[in-house]
């Protein structure tokens, strides 16, 4: 509307100038004026074109910032929670289950310990990254905070995500993480796996079934590191409630 209101100002200043050529009366002081107000009136209409295209960049910008995690580039916590509970829609419609992984690194103080956070830094990085190599590329990687990560397996029922699960854990087990350290550094993880139903409790509020899964992941992770790190573990209701 702007764009078509300002049109019509443009074209109302030319109106003088057509008019001297089509009736031969020259006023020369009008059509100079008409000329510049046209002129100007041009410019503001390509300025604030310009100055549009630019907030719409920065609100771009701004969006994808929010939605990943600066460090690893893997999702944020908002966002992976996010893509999350529409998932559990989607599952409620089409009826399919899906899983949801927690993944923390083991003993990952000692790395900070003993090389600095820099290289800590740049661990989670290659996490991430490595991950990715071994998850499919529909599946996404969120980072929750510090060392833990979840990772949603849309349309994936449990044996599925047991061997999503188990290749991730050797892959991550057997990449030698090259950093500013002197030497390649080895890490492990402990997973933790939460399967969604749909057919249960199909009429619980979707954010209490959000957090109920996420709780699920994290003490089945923590179920793998009791047991000795390194491995991955499935809740279920003999799962310990304590970490």
């Amino acid at each position: 509307m702007l764009a078509i209101g300002l049109s019509l100002m443009v074209g109302r200043r030319l109106v003088p100038i057509i008019h001297v050529y089509e009736s031969g009366n020259f006023d020369l002081l009008d059509a100079i004026l008409s000329l510049l107000i046209s002129g100007f009136l041009l410019l503001g209409v390509l300025g604030l074109k310009k100055l549009l295209f630019k907030a719409d960049n920065n609100q771009l910008t701004l969006e994808t910032l929010a939605q990943h995690d600066p460090l690893t580039n893997s999702l944020s916590r908002t966002e992976i929670l996010y893509r999350i509970s529409e998932e559990i829609n989607r599952s409620r419609r089409n009826k399919h289950s899906f899983a949801l992984l927690e993944m923390d690194i083991d003993h990952f103080k000692n790395v900070n310990d003993q090389f600095g956070h820099h290289v800590g830094d740049t661990i989670l990085a290659n996490l991430v990254r490595h991950s990715q190599e071994a998850v499919r590329s529909i599946d996404i990687v969120g980072r929750i905070g510090g060392e833990e990560f979840l990772i949603l397996l849309p349309e994936t029922a449990a044996e599925g995500a047991a061997q999503i699960a188990e290749r991730l854990r050797e892959h991550i087990a057997n990449t030698a993480n090259v950093t500013s350290a002197s030497k390649p550094i080895n890490i492990t993880i402990s997973i933790g796996v939460a399967i969604f139903n749909p057919k249960k409790n199909p009429t619980i509020e979707r954010g209490i079934l959000l957090n109920e899964l996420v709780n699920q992941a994290d003490l089945a992770m923590y179920q793998a590191k009791n047991e000795g790190r390194n491995r991955v573990a499935f809740w279920s209701l003999s799962t310990p409630s304590f970490k």
